[in-house]
C-alpha cells in the first residue's frame, strides 16, 4: 500500500481496513535513522483470495475521510508472513513513454484485457509533485504472457502516444539470477548519447555504478535515489557539489543495466540526464583520471585539473 501520508501509522491502517470488513496485519516501512514513515506499508489479508478481492475492490478508490486514493499493489517476496504455498513466479515488463493522462487502473485494464495473467501495474510518480514520471511496470504470473506483451504491446497507443516496452527483472529474482545481460535498445532520443567513458567498467561484470550527467536542476541525493530505486536495490547515491552530475550504485548489475537502458535521456527539471557506466569498483587503476573525465564531460568544458573528490561513490583513492 503506497503513497501514504506521514501520519498514517499501523493503528490507523488496521482500523481503516477493519472498517472495510477486512482483518489485516500491517507493517509501515520506516526510515532506519529518523523513524519517519517511508510512505508505504505491507498489508497482509490472510489469504491470496482476500488480497485479490481487496485489490480489485479498492485500488484507485478514495480512502474514506481523506482526499487520497488507495494505491495497492502485490508485494514482492512474501509480505509480512512468508507463505511459500502462495508464492508464484513473477515476470515483469518496463513500460515507457506513458502519456500524462494514463492512470494505473487504465494501464492495468488494458493489459488485463489482452493477458489473463496480468497481476498489477505501477506507474512511477515524482515524489515532490506527485505527477507521473512517464514510465511504470506491469507484472504477469505467466512468462508466455510477458513474452507476448514484449512483442504485441511495443508501440501500442495508450492515451495520446505509443508506448515502448522492454524486459524488467523483479527485485526478488535478481539475487539468484544468472541470466545474460538485459537487451539494450537504441537511444530513443537521437540527441541523447550514452557516455561510455569507462570501457573497463562496461565489461566488468562486477560493476554496478551508474554515472548520471546533466543534473542542471538542484536535486538532493534522496530525490535522485527515488528516481532510480524502481530498477533495483541501491546501496549508495552521491552528488558531488556543484558538478552537475551524480553516481548511483546498485546491489546488482542487472539493476544498473536496466536503469541505463530506460532512464538515459529522461528529463529531470529542465534538462535530460545522460547515463553511462561509472567507474568499476574492482578497477583500481586510473581512478582519479576517470573521475575527472566524467566530471569534465558533465560540465562540457576543456579538460583541466579538478580537486580530488572527498569520497565520491565508488571512487576511493
Amino acid at each position: 500500500m503506497g503513497e501514504l501520508e506521514p501520519w498514517m501509522d499501523e493503528q490507523y491502517l488496521q482500523q481503516l481496513w477493519f472498517n472495510l470488513n477486512e482483518k489485516v496485519l500491517v507493517k509501515v516501512i520506516r526510515d532506519k535513522v529518523s523513524g519517519a514513515s517511508a510512505g508505504y506499508a505491507f498489508v497482509d489479508f490472510g489469504s491470496t483470495g482476500n488480497a485479490q478481492r481487496a485489490l480489485n475492490t479498492f485500488n484507485g478508490t478514495i480512502i474514506p475521510s481523506t482526499h487520497k486514493q488507495f494505491k495497492l499493489n502485490w508485494a514482492s517476496g512474501g509480505g509480512l508472513i512468508d507463505r511459500r504455498e502462495d508464492r508464484q513466479p513473477e515476470y515483469s515488463i518496463f513500460v515507457g513513454d506513458l502519456s500524462p493522462e494514463c492512470t494505473e487502473l487504465g494501464l492495468l485494464a488494458i493489459f488485463q484485457t489482452h493477458y489473463r495473467s496480468c497481476k498489477s501495474a505501477k506507474i512511477m510518480t515524482d515524489p515532490r509533485t506527485g505527477l507521473t514520471r512517464g514510465y511504470g511496470f506491469v507484472r504477469f504470473s505467466d512468462q508466455n504472457d510477458q513474452q507476448r506483451a514484449l512483442v504485441e504491446m511495443q508501440g501500442y497507443i495508450i492515451g495520446s502516444r505509443p508506448i515502448r516496452v522492454s524486459v524488467a527483472t523483479p527485485k526478488n529474482r535478481m539475487h539468484n539470477s544468472t541470466a545474460s545481460p538485459l537487451p539494450r535498445s537504441p537511444p530513443q532520443n537521437p540527441t541523447t548519447t550514452t557516455l561510455n567513458t569507462t570501457p573497463n567498467a562496461f565489461v566488468d561484470p562486477s560493476n554496478t555504478t551508474v554515472f548520471v550527467g546533466g543534473l542542471s536542476a538542484p536535486i538532493r541525493e534522496d530525490e535522485l535515489r527515488e528516481y532510480f530505486s524502481p530498477f533495483g536495490e541501491i546501496t549508495q547515491v552521491k552528488i558531488p557539489a556543484g558538478k552537475g552530475c551524480g553516481f548511483v550504485q546498485y546491489v546488482h548489475r542487472q539493476s544498473a543495466e536496466l536503469a541505463i537502458q530506460q532512464m538515459n535521456g529522461y528529463q529531470i527539471g529542465n534538462s535530460r540526464i545522460r547515463l553511462s557506466w561509472g567507474r568499476s569498483q574492482s578497477d583500481n587503476g586510473n581512478k582519479h583520471v576517470q573521475y575527472q573525465q566524467q566530471l569534465q564531460m558533465a560540465l562540457n568544458k576543456p579538460h583541466q585539473a579538478l580537486p580530488p573528490p572527498a569520497l565520491p561513490l565508488g571512487l576511493n583513492r
